[in-house]
């Protein structure tokens, strides 16, 4: 039988199985399919310019798994300063385009206390030598360092000093020259790059033809449920892409970013179930093909039934938390009611299909085990991840079934981030936008009959109350929402286009991200209470508490307004508090 060494490879990098807990930890750099599978950033060609105009100190920090490790073999590799494939803990290099040395350290972690200073010092003292250096580290120690660097050679700046303006540049991230301290420095914080935008490049690199050829080759290849992974990913690839770039576009906008480590970790793990060759050859039953198909493994189920280990991958664990295979989708009908499975793939229909008849013989349609059993509802769930990753959908379907998965402006947001926005586009969502504010701040739908004003009242937290306490308004007109490219200093591909609210009494614009945009659009379908994420939560009450300030009435202390509404519409009444009375104006 033949043996595709690859599988393995891509079993290493997961760790839904306790014998690749390590693994996925340790660096694959020095592995031959590493340099096949490996995506060139456009950050690390950022980097690489920076070098070559002037010696620099780079810092890479971040997140264990964002890639930074990486990062170092590209740029290394790229100014011909690597020795073979492997990368020592910190070492001297030269490179002959620069014609001068390069110090890097791997990570600082891996660094007793004592190393971790003497390093820093020596990659903080090269740029005077006409030497850059490449230092990575994670937040912790790369606070502690500097630290320990003042205390050994004092310069005379304060602990407190040091720490806030490493933490300054981490939450800047512009890619500009930094202090720390009395020391320059470049530092990049990895946990703030969108790895959304690789996810294309990494997923062709995994499927290239020539890592399969093994398998391609292979006796066992109608029975190997790898094979038909590949196959089946390969037949729809540009909706499996852009279901799956979907996806973490939405952990990514919704602040449960993932890093490359575990984007990886999920998809080495969907192709492969971590079987081995050997597993294919000697203890697969008829239903392997099903049980280890692509769109089981990607939501962590092997066949109907929950895989446990799988759980160790965060990416999985947020897909399972998301349930999507348990919402109603338009194919919905023909798939369980006529059993026509003529949307799927023909790959993955010969898969699905034949399990689908197996299975309903034990039920007849009248049945009412078909909705009660457990097994029959699971199958159901499993015929949905199929029809998600491998429908034939067009643009439209896909973008229907990503707004029903996920949210109703999903789809829209996705567009809005790629392309620029018509008039009319930015005029329908300005028109969405205003009847959130009004009911917002007023408590009841912006009607027919109401003029473009938003009133701010006193109002009570998640009540609407017919008699409220007016303290300012807000004309309609002067609410505006601006469509702008924003750009990216490490790498084109992360630019986006981002709508952004402004009003023109209030300093600065409020970016409208895709929580936002979904609460909008709660708020406008009449949602009585919308769980908010705490940085969303936090946003929305900074928003009003400008507004209040901003559109405040102005003037005579002795005037109440009063906001009434009723069948016709909102009334203003003023009251005049006069010689101790209070008479209606």
């Amino acid at each position: 039988m033949t043996v595709n060494n690859y599988i393995k490879y891509l079993n290493s990098m997961n760790n839904a199985n306790s014998s690749n807990e390590n693994a996925i930890a340790e660096s694959q750099i020095s592995n031959p399919y590493y340099e096949k599978i490996r995506v060139d950033r456009n950050i690390g060609e950022y980097i690489i310019q920076k070098i070559k105009q002037a010696p620099n100190v780079v810092i890479l920090t971040g997140h264990a798994g964002d890639g930074k490790t990486g990062l170092l073999y590209q740029i290394l590799k790229s100014l011909n300063a690597l020795n073979g494939n492997s990368i020592s803990k910190f070492q001297e290099v030269y490179s002959q385009q620069l014609n001068t040395t390069i110090f890097y350290v791997k990570d600082m972690s891996e660094l007793n206390k004592e190393e971790q200073i003497n390093v820093l010092k020596h990659a903080l003292d090269i740029k005077n030598h006409g030497g850059s250096s490449i230092l990575i580290s994670n937040t912790g120690p790369l606070i502690e360092a500097f630290k320990g660097l003042e205390q050994a050679y004092p310069t005379g700046v304060s602990m407190t000093e040091i720490e806030m303006n490493l933490l300054k540049l981490m939450d800047e991230n512009n890619g500009g020259i930094g202090k720390v301290g009395k020391y320059d420095v470049l530092l990049i914080n990895m946990a703030r790059i969108d790895n959304v935008i690789i996810i294309p490049r990494l997923l062709r690199n995994l499927l290239a033809d020539d890592l399969w050829i093994e398998c391609n080759n292979c006796e066992s290849k109608k029975k190997c449920p790898i094979y038909h992974n590949y196959l089946s990913v390969k037949e729809n690839y540009v909706n499996v892409e852009k279901f799956i770039s979907s996806y973490y576009r939405w952990l990514y906008e919704t602040d449960r970013r993932l890093t490359i480590r575990q984007i990886l970790s999920q998809i080495s793990y969907s192709l492969t179930g971590n079987l081995t060759c050997d597993d294919i050859k000697n203890k697969l039953n008829g239903n392997t093909l099903f049980n280890y198909h692509f769109s089981n493994l990607f939501f962590g189920y092997v066949g109907v039934i929950k895989n446990k280990d799988a759980l160790q991958i965060k990416a999985i664990q947020e897909l399972q938390n998301l349930q999507l295979d348990s919402k109603e989708l338009p194919n919905d009908y023909s798939f369980f009611v006529q059993e026509d499975f003529s949307f799927l793939t023909q790959t993955v229909k010969m898969i699905i299909q034949p399990i689908w008849n197996s299975e309903m013989r034990r039920y007849t349609t009248s049945s009412s085990d078909l909705l009660k059993s457990e097994r029959a509802r699971e199958l159901r769930k499993a015929v949905r991840r199929a029809q998600i990753l491998f429908g034939n959908h067009d643009e439209d379907s896909i973008s229907n079934m990503l707004n029903m998965l996920f949210s109703p402006v999903f789809s829209e947001y996705l567009k809005i981030r790629s392309k620029q926005l018509n008039l009319r586009e930015i005029r329908e969502i300005r028109n969405k936008i205003v009847k959130a504010l009004y009911t917002m701040f007023v408590g009841f739908p912006m009607g027919n009959f109401d003029e473009e004003v938003i009133y701010l009242p006193v109002n009570r937290k998640e009540m609407a109350q017919p008699v409220q306490l007016l303290l300012g308004k807000i004309e309609a007109s002067s609410i505006h929402v601006e469509q702008n490219y924003i750009t990216s200093v490490y790498d084109r591909e992360e630019g986006y286009y981002r709508l952004e609210l402004r009003f023109e009494n209030v300093d600065g614009k409020f970016p409208i991200s895709l929580m936002l945009l979904d609460y909008f659009n709660k708020v406008v379908k009449g949602a009585v209470s919308t769980k908010l994420n705490p940085s969303l939560s936090h946003g929305v009450d900074k928003l009003k508490s400008k507004l209040y300030q901003r559109y405040r009435f102005n003037g005579n202390q002795t005037e109440i307004k009063i906001l009434i509404h009723t069948a016709k519409g909102p009334k203003i009444i003023t009251l005049e508090i006069y010689d101790k009375g209070i008479y209606v104006k």
